[in-house]
């Protein structure tokens, strides 16, 4: 669990601003925020992570590497795949 403050905490918040200001210009539909604790678990080009939020043919994924370094990026739509709890095999850390 990520404590309020917490360097995680702020990790998350450098890469969430570092991503959206790489967010694709060809979609100008408001970005929708998943709940902090609903995110869908997904799978996108070798990468499990979660959907940190969403708009008509975007997201941002958030994952770890293998090191356990946090990134987040953005993903068309149509390559991303939701996952069941049974079939993802991301890190227990996100």
């Amino acid at each position: 669990m990520i404590k309020h403050g917490s360097p995680d905490d702020i990790e998350r918040m450098m890469a969430r601003m570092d991503a959206d200001k790489t967010r694709p210009i060809d979609d100008p539909a408001p970005v929708r925020d998943f709940p902090k604790y609903g995110r869908p678990l997904v799978y996108v080009g070798g990468i499990y992570g979660k959907a940190v939020a969403w708009t008509h043919t975007y997201g941002p994924i958030e994952w770890l590497d293998p090191s356990g370094k946090y990134h987040m990026g953005w993903a068309h739509s149509s390559s991303i795949k939701r996952l069941s709890p049974e079939e993802w095999k991301g890190s227990s850390r996100l």
